[in-house]
């Protein structure tokens, strides 16, 4: 993101957050289920887990790209 200007590096932060927005719960409702007992036996808790922890990852990984854009609006000119 080097080299935006500061309208560029707006438009990228507002997208971001958007997408952060729209995705950042996208595995909310199969967590829940699995939480709740959906799916029962050894292979629904090893899914149950790879959920939860894709859920973690993907809410990590917006959380610093959104981070990552406002860093660099905070510089933009």
């Amino acid at each position: 993101m080097h080299g935006l200007d500061r309208t560029a590096m707006e438009a990228v932060v507002a997208r971001i957050q958007r997408m952060s927005d729209e995705h950042g719960r996208a595995l909310d409702d199969s967590c829940r289920l699995l939480a709740d007992d959906a799916w029962l036996g050894p292979a629904a808790v090893r899914f149950g887990q790879e959920v939860h922890g894709l859920r973690h990852d993907l809410r990590s990984t917006l959380a610093r790209a959104l981070a990552d854009a406002r860093a660099g609006l905070a510089v933009a000119r």
